[in-house]
């Protein structure tokens, strides 16, 4: 368990509290929806029913993170977002195609949402287009992808988000500066089995340690890629939701845990890791949990 001597920043999105020394505010996990395929928007409301309650049960925040995968359904996931969701619940956006990106930044901003809206994300593939796209219509909070191809080491990350590691103009906290966004989250690279995938766990330390901003990563897609795991399906489903445990007890501040459909398991069970962390955070470090933290609304 960690305390760092570098000031800890905590980022506010439209009331959801991320970052800070371990122990004071509750790990905000971000669930998948429309994971795979085409939206399913009655199971979906469904999913986003039971996040909320669970969520407010438990105090752990969750945050869900909608997949868009081609132009033709940005508009409608935007518009049961906008219908959907508590009017002030934040939700991020993961999308893979540029153009996509743009246009759904476009239409978020037509429809006053870019105020809840976590964007996922900025790498070193981001495009030209993208960037301009962004500084007309910045987010309320861009998630940093510490990604490095030519050193997947924790000191590789945190060259890229340094200078870009020779592999972009810039380094990616210049450049998220730049483009305007206010609240930046690191993600420190989930890589496949053999390629160094550990070091997403251990550059979460090293990267609260340097520039003291709120971290974490979506260690689930280790696991996803782990194949010799799919021989066990049990013990591949119970590796997937305790992986999750990894990021706050290494000191991070959210998790990407994967499918929304997850969630009856993973938020307990990152309540109950919460709990332990900030027992001792408190009696070692004296940090103080919050209010709304797990440990204030289940231990009685």
């Amino acid at each position: 368990m960690f305390s760092f001597t570098h000031e800890q920043k905590v980022v506010e999105i439209s009331g959801v509290h991320i970052g800070g020394q371990p122990g004071l505010y509750p790990t905000v996990l971000f669930g998948g929806i429309f994971f795979k395929g085409d939206p399913d928007f009655v199971d979906a409301k469904r999913h986003l029913q039971t996040l909320v309650e669970l969520s407010k049960e438990t105090g752990v925040p969750v945050i869900p993170d909608f997949f868009i995968r081609k132009e033709s359904l940005v508009e409608d996931i935007i518009e049961f977002i906008e219908k959907t969701l508590p009017r002030h619940h934040p939700f991020s956006v993961d999308i893979i195609d540029p153009s996509v990106k743009i246009k759904t930044l476009e239409y978020l901003h037509e429809k006053k949402l870019l105020s809840r809206t976590i964007y996922n994300s900025i790498h070193i593939g981001t495009t030209k287009e993208e960037i301009e796209t962004l500084r007309r219509h910045p987010p309320e909070a861009a998630i940093i992808v510490a990604f490095n191809p030519k050193d997947k080491s924790p000191d590789g990350k945190l060259e890229v988000l340094e200078n870009g590691a020779h592999l972009a103009e810039k380094g990616l906290l210049t450049l998220a500066h730049e483009i305007g966004i206010k609240n930046i989250l690191i993600d420190t690279a989930a890589l496949a089995p053999g390629e160094n995938s550990g070091a997403a766990i251990a550059a979460i330390p090293v990267v609260k340690e340097e520039y003291g901003l709120p971290t974490g990563c979506a260690i689930h897609n280790v696991v996803e890629k782990s194949i010799w795991l799919n021989e066990y399906p049990l013990a591949k489903k119970t590796v997937d939701v305790a992986s999750n445990m990894d990021v706050p007890l290494f000191g991070g501040d959210y998790v990407i845990f994967g499918p929304i459909e997850n969630m009856d398991l993973v938020i307990p069970l990152i309540a109950w890791q919460d709990i332990l962390i900030s027992e001792y955070a408190e009696n070692y470090f004296g940090v103080s949990p919050t209010a709304s933290h797990p440990r204030r609304k289940l231990q009685r």
